[in-house]
């Protein structure tokens, strides 16, 4: 019995982590400019080395493109600068925002305020520091209004904002920027800087003409077409926030499978029983005697039916499957096998020129198919087997729901312990913590089979 639940528990914890977990780190991309949502798309134009070997644009480039594009957008350039105040002095990975940066990337302040696109425009001498920045130069964090010098040129503090270590910091190689200043200062503090991604808002069918679109734009703009990528941000998003709900997917539909075949064991039961007892007496009298039995059973049809409705309705979604991600020969494995590891073996391109969501984008690109596998090939199959143990030894419905609870909630606290440790998102679509434990308990409530050899005497 110890074996049985001990499967169970570690199935179900296998499970939780492959989606809960996985759903977390895509929420954490979201948050750090990953997510434009499904109501409207995103073209990222990013660019590659030209004839002269230098990658990226100038802030004059990028402000030149954006001011011609009918939709929102947005860009950064990074690189280190020395911060100094009073006597503290330490040099940073900073970034110079521009344009509509806000609508691309929540940033979690502290305090204070983002820089405003006024504060660009104006080339306002403005920075929002990390409150670890601000903690080291002044030894607090209530330091709006203060000033900090970068050669010689003094920026006054309007926000602070949140520096925690997290899973999104490690997934991102610590490129996360300890200051934010408008483009226009940085470029004027580090003149050979350049942009290295260029966000653009598009119209809602990105996905059938958004490359038109950018092309039509750089042609107009007289900008060289061949120093810029065109990639569709919505397609990335689709796929990787898919990933984390095939496992659930997986789930109801083995739902309705047991579902259907629970309600045909239950009708067949009753149709059984009531053709017997219709044979050997009165009509009226069996319908009679058998009535308690008879709600007894359309309630539990009832019950059984909407269990099933409910659980494969939160575990229904849309897939998705880019063009570029089905080979031409399904028999070639090495396919599959390539696209599954290739962003752990390769490095992003313009590493130093590259959004912190873009490096996190790698690493989720090959960190959730991992996560998913786990949870398919291993999770599953783990608590499927415990289940199966647990109906050979014949234990009773109340002692499965019994440990099913302790196991849920262990799952349920090591979960959120790990999500609060490394920094990731705490809530988690209730939707999803119902499929899985959902999907538990149905299946430890499915009747046992009728063959008498899978069970010991007693």
């Amino acid at each position: 019995m110890r074996l049985a639940t001990f499967l169970v528990a570690i199935g179900m914890l296998l499970m939780s982590f492959s989606s809960v977990f996985s759903e977390a780190a895509v929420m954490a991309w979201q948050q750090s400019g990953g997510t434009v949502g499904s109501e409207r798309f995103s073209l990222k134009a990013g660019s590659v080395p030209g004839p002269s070997g230098t990658a990226g644009f100038t802030d004059k480039e990028a402000n030149k493109l954006i001011e011609a594009w009918k939709g929102s957008a947005a860009y950064s350039m990074k690189g280190k600068l020395s911060l100094k105040a009073g006597n503290r002095q330490m040099e940073v990975e900073a970034a110079g925002i521009g344009g509509n940066f806000t609508d691309f990337t929540s940033i979690l302040l502290d305090r204070g305020s983002m820089i405003s696109e006024g504060s660009m425009e104006r080339r306002d001498q403005v920075v929002v520091i990390s409150d670890r920045l601000a903690e080291y130069l002044f030894g607090s964090t209530d330091v709006l209004g203060k000033e900090i010098s970068i050669q010689n040129t003094k920026l006054r503090i309007i926000g602070i904002y949140r520096s925690e270590d997290s899973l999104m910091e490690w997934m991102t190689k610590g490129v996360k920027p300890e200051a934010l200043l408008p483009s226009s200062m940085f470029t004027a503090l580090s003149p050979e800087s350049r942009v290295g991604t260029i966000l653009l808002e598009a119209s809602g069918d990105a996905l059938l003409i958004g490359e038109l679109e950018v092309n039509t734009t750089l042609r107009n703009l007289k900008l060289p077409m061949n120093e810029y990528k065109v990639a569709i941000g919505e397609k990335s998003f689709r796929l990787i926030q898919q990933l984390p709900r095939l496992l659930p997917a997986l789930m109801g539909l083995i739902v309705l499978v047991l579902g259907l075949m629970w309600m045909r064991r239950v009708a067949g039961s009753t149709y059984s029983r009531m053709k017997s007892a219709l044979q050997v007496g009165d009509s009226d009298e069996v319908m009679k005697r058998e009535r308690p039995y008879m709600l007894k059973q359309v309630l539990a049809f009832i019950a059984i039916g909407v269990s099933t409705g409910g659980l494969v309705l939160l575990a229904r979604f849309s897939p998705f499957i880019p063009a570029e991600f089905i080979p031409d020969r399904w028999i070639d494995l090495s396919f599959f096998r390539q696209k599954l590891f290739q962003h752990w073996q390769e490095q992003p391109p313009f590493f130093s020129q590259i959004l912190p969501y873009q490096l996190m984008e790698n690493r989720l690109n090959s960190y959730i198919p991992i996560v998913t596998t786990s949870g398919l090939l291993l999770g599953l199959p783990l608590f499927l087997l415990g289940i199966r143990e647990w109906r050979m030894i014949a234990l009773p419905l109340r002692d499965r729901f019994i440990r099913l609870f302790y196991c849920i909630a262990v799952c349920y606290l090591a979960l959120g312990l790990a999500l609060l440790l490394v920094g990731l998102p705490q809530f988690i679509s209730p939707s999803l913590w119902i499929t899985l434990f959902g999907f538990c308990l149905f299946a430890a409530a499915y009747p046992q089979p009728n063959r008498k050899d899978d069970y010991f005497e007693h």
